[in-house]
């Protein structure tokens, strides 16, 4: 999840690969997902990519009746020992939150958002104590207002970024795996949409390997998304040790490798 620190990535919820996968919401990274037995295959391979790294994989069961269910970063958004609980920005989603929460509220204080809001977890991004939402399709106003109260509660700051009507959510088009770097597609938002972040390089990804942009960091090594040289070359050329993983039929359903889990303490 792009709102933890490194500290707080010591477990994770996820969940599996429903049968309905194949009819999951897609309109921005492709023509939706084929393979479902491929999906399946890389579904556990990410699983396992986190545990390499030593984190603690919880997987709840999934559910047939909705297809986008494995991307449960969406449905919650944890900040130390709290959670802030979003109402989905898209109607057919909603139904997917009540297991996340169930397993959610065995590790952490709940904050729920009233229904005048919406919110995606996947337009959160943190960099240092400044958390960036999102406003988007899927994060209204008075999503922003609920979640604001939440994060400053925090002693944290949060900023509005502006998502461009051609990308779905703020993690879709970025990402911040350490509070080094900021990978950041061209063609989507300027970085001094950001504002001031100090201390923070901006690596900028060419439009056409925006799927890969998205990478989750642990420490000195990052997991990213298997086939995009420019995310390869620039991260290696700085450093960090990277674990490829196949997401080909994770990007087809519009989503990121962040998309696939909440992290939390």
């Amino acid at each position: 999840m792009s709102s933890t620190t490194l500290g707080q990535r010591n477990n994770a919820i996820v969940r599996g690969v429903p049968a309905s996968y194949t009819e999951a919401l897609a309109v921005h990274f492709g023509a939706g997902p084929t393979d479902l037995n491929l999906a399946k295959q890389q579904h556990e391979g990410y699983a396992e990519a986190l545990r390499q790294q030593g984190v603690n994989i919880i997987q709840i069961p999934t559910d047939d009746a909705f297809p986008d269910c494995v991307f449960v970063e969406d449905m919650a958004v944890s900040l130390g020992n709290r959670c802030f609980i979003p109402y989905p920005g898209h109607q057919t989603r909603r139904g997917e939150q009540p297991a996340v929460i169930e397993e959610l509220r065995k590790h952490l204080e709940l904050v729920h958002m009233t229904k005048e809001g919406m919110m995606d977890g996947g337009d959160v991004l943190r960099i240092g104590d400044v958390l960036f939402i999102g406003r988007s399709k899927r994060t209204n106003d008075a999503g922003i207002a609920q979640f604001r109260k939440f994060v400053e509660d925090d002693g944290l700051e949060l900023r509005v970024i502006d998502v461009p009507e051609h990308v779905l959510h703020l993690t879709s088009m970025c990402s911040c795996p350490n509070d080094a770097i900021l990978l950041l597609t061209d063609g989507t938002i300027p970085a001094h949409a950001f504002g001031e972040i100090s201390g923070t390089e901006v690596i900028i990804i060419p439009e056409q390997e925006v799927r890969g942009a998205n990478v989750i960091g642990f420490g000195n090594k990052m997991i990213v998304a298997k086939g995009y040289p420019t995310v390869t070359r620039e991260l290696e050329s700085r450093g960090y040790e990277l674990l490829h993983i196949d997401t080909t039929q994770i990007s087809a359903a519009d989503a990121s490798l962040t998309c696939c889990s909440v992290f939390f303490r």
